[in-house]
Parts: structure tokens; sequence; C-alpha cells
């Protein structure tokens, strides 16, 4: 049974405060030793938490637990500071001890949740609020992040409308109103993400940057409705520069390219809203069917499939090979397998199944093998004769 380390500092707390709203004579006799109580307090339940980290608790139980302990430091420390900014200008001389013992437990309650955040991350509540007493600071760092990230954009090659989608964002953390509440995640994506385009954007020469920021707002799972729209019509106006029968090719091989993007769904510009990729994967799987009719009732004729003089099961052990070795950049077999259906056919079918071509992925025969082993080492063979005459 997991106990409440939190149970001492909250009586503590609900003691002084008790004490200070009372106006009452304080029951403290000695400031530096309830200090020293307190801290103490605070290492014991560092090294609690610590060993739990160890122990065989289930994932599950340790979330619970950390989000329940989480709340009762949100709660005793929102008390606490209240009460202390109030009594800080009512408040009688003699109960000045009293405040400042008040004011280390309510630092040593935001150092349980530094470290927390720091030991804790996968199992906080990222929804939670933060302490009233954290937000100030917080808000400061957000902010002068903010502004330091927008004022760079300013002076890097980067996609004007792309520039302005994410100072948008920044601009809406740099006015955030003050008494405005924040909680844990908003706080931890803005400084990652901030930290993120710094990185991202500190070249020293003029080269154009918008490919790689692009790459870093899809692994920060950026799924802000402005960089929605604005992937939507960089494709649009990709597709409009190229001849009618370039542009469906174009449209696939982008989709292939957003299966392939690495993103980061554990976080999230908006947690309520699907991550950026599955979204764009959507909206362009859609395009593509609408276009797929569109050429159709135009009487355009599609590029014609390739023709292998490979078996189907030939063709799916020699992509096998290709994979294994990292031949391919994209890490979705099933994007490629589908891929590969859609564009190529075999010496005895004209048109392959995605279906067909996973079964015989991952079910090659020895016959097949055979098949394979022979052109491989005829192509070697050709290599040797090119590059390495004896």
């Amino acid at each position: 049974m997991l106990k409440d380390e939190m149970k001492l500092l909250a009586q503590m707390a609900a003691k002084y405060l008790l004490e200070i709203e009372n106006g009452s004579e304080p029951s403290l006799e000695n400031e530096n030793e309830e200090k020293a109580r307190i801290s103490t307090e605070c290492f014991r339940i560092k090294k609690s938490w610590t060993d739990l980290l160890f122990s065989p608790v289930k994932d599950h139980v340790m979330r619970r637990y950390i989000g329940f302990q989480q709340q009762i430091i949100l709660e005793t420390a929102d008390s606490l500071y209240k009460q202390i900014e109030s009594s800080k200008k009512t408040s009688a001389q003699e109960i000045y001890p009293l405040l400042k013992v008040s004011d280390f437990l309510l630092e040593c309650l935001l150092g349980l949740k530094d470290f927390q955040l720091q030991y804790f991350n996968n199992y906080i509540d990222d929804g939670g609020k933060l302490p009233d007493a954290a937000i100030s600071t917080v808000r400061k760092r957000m902010t002068e992040a903010a502004e330091k990230v927008s004022a760079t954009l300013q002076n890097v090659e980067l996609d004007v409308k792309l520039r302005a989608c994410i100072c948008d964002y920044l601009g809406d953390i740099i006015m955030m109103q003050p008494d405005s509440l924040l909680n844990y995640r908003s706080a931890e994506y803005l400084i990652s993400f901030t930290e993120t385009i710094a990185v991202t954007t500190d070249f020293t020469d003029n080269r154009d940057l918008t490919q790689i920021v692009t790459e870093a707002l899809f692994y920060m799972n950026f799924n802000h409705h402005n960089f929605f729209q604005w992937y939507q019509e960089t494709i649009e106006v990709r597709k409009l520069s190229l001849r009618p029968q370039d542009q469906l090719p174009m449209l696939m091989k982008q989709l292939l390219v957003l299966k392939s993007m690495p993103v980061m769904t554990s976080m999230s510009f908006d947690p309520k809203v699907q991550p950026i990729n599955s979204q764009l994967e959507s909206w362009l799987g859609e395009y593509i069917k609408h276009e797929t009719v569109h050429l159709e009732m135009s009487e355009i004729e599609l590029p014609d499939k390739i023709e292998l003089k490979l078996t189907v099961a030939q063709l799916a052990l020699l992509i096998r090979l290709l994979y294994e070795e990292d031949v391919f950049a994209m890490k979705n077999i099933a994007a490629l397998l589908r891929f590969f259906s859609n564009h190529f056919m075999s010496k005895k079918q004209e048109h392959i199944s995605y279906g067909s071509m996973n079964k015989l992925y991952y079910s090659g025969d020895q016959f097949t093998g055979y098949a394979v082993r022979e052109l491989l080492l005829k192509m070697v063979a050709k290599v040797n004769k090119m590059f390495f005459p004896t």
C-alpha cells in the first residue's frame, strides 16, 4: 500500500495557516529548527519517491499515486501562497517568524514540484494546474523564450507564411494575461518548442530553413490549425506548379513522406486534437482520391505501372532484404509494400494486391530464396567485372 508521503508537510502547513489566520500567538519556538525539520522531511519524501522508481509498482498505479501527491502539493502551496501574500501586508510583527517559516515551506513545496517534473515526468498529470506561486516565474521564462525565438525568426531565411504561423503562436504566449492559469503541459511544450526552434535555426549562413523547421514542427507534433492550413496550401501551390500528368505522382509521394515523418505523439500543442501527421494524412488521402476520380472523369490516362521480370514472391523477398539492410530511409514497411503494389506489376500479375505482397513478405519459400540469390549473385558478378577486374 503506497503511503501519503505529503501528510506531515500538509499538517504543518494547516497549522501555520490556522495560526496566521487567527492572529494568535505562534507556537513556533525556533525558526531555524522548524526549517531544518521541513528540510529533513522533504529529503525523506524525495528518497521515498525515488525508491518507487526501482520498485515493482505498475505504471498505472504509479501514475495515479504521483498525480495524488501532485494534487496535495498544489492545494497546500496555493493555500500557503494566498495566506502569505495577504498576511505580509496586514499581520502583526510578532508573527513574522511564522511567515518566514511558511514562506520556506512554500519554497520547499515548489522544490518537490520540480523534483516530480525532473524524475517523474512520465507519471505527473500534465493537465494539472501549476501552483500559483510558480506561475509568475514560469510565465516570465516562457515570455523571454518566446520573445527570443520571435526575434531570431526575423533574421533567418524561412517561408513567410510559416514564419507568421510560428510567430502567431509565440505572440499569444507573449501577450498572455498575468492572471491566466497555466498547466504543466502548456508550459513544458512552449519551453521544448522554443528550445527546438532555437537549435534548428542556429545557422550562420543564409540557407533556406523552411524544410528543417517544418520537420521540427512535425517532430514536436505542432498540431496548430495555422500550421495545418499552411501545409495544405504548400501542397496546393506545389501541385499547381507541375504538369497535370505529374501532379498525382507528386501527391502520392508526399503521402509517403508524411507517413515516414517522425512525430513525438507523447507531446502536442493541443492534446484534444489529432496528431499533425494523422490530420494531414487523412486530408491528403482524401485529396488523392478526389484527384484520381477527377483524372478518370477527364479521361486522362494515369502513368502505367512498371513491369518486372519477377514473381510477387521474389519481389517481396527482394524488398525485405533491402529493408532489413536499411536501404530505404523510410521505416514504415506497410507504406513501402503499398507503394510497390501500386506502382509495379509482376511477370504473372498485372495487379499486385497489398494483401498478397504483405503475406509473401513474411513467408517466402526456399525456391523463391534460390531465385533471388541467383539474381543477386549475377549482380555481384557484374559489379566485380565492371569495377574489380582480375
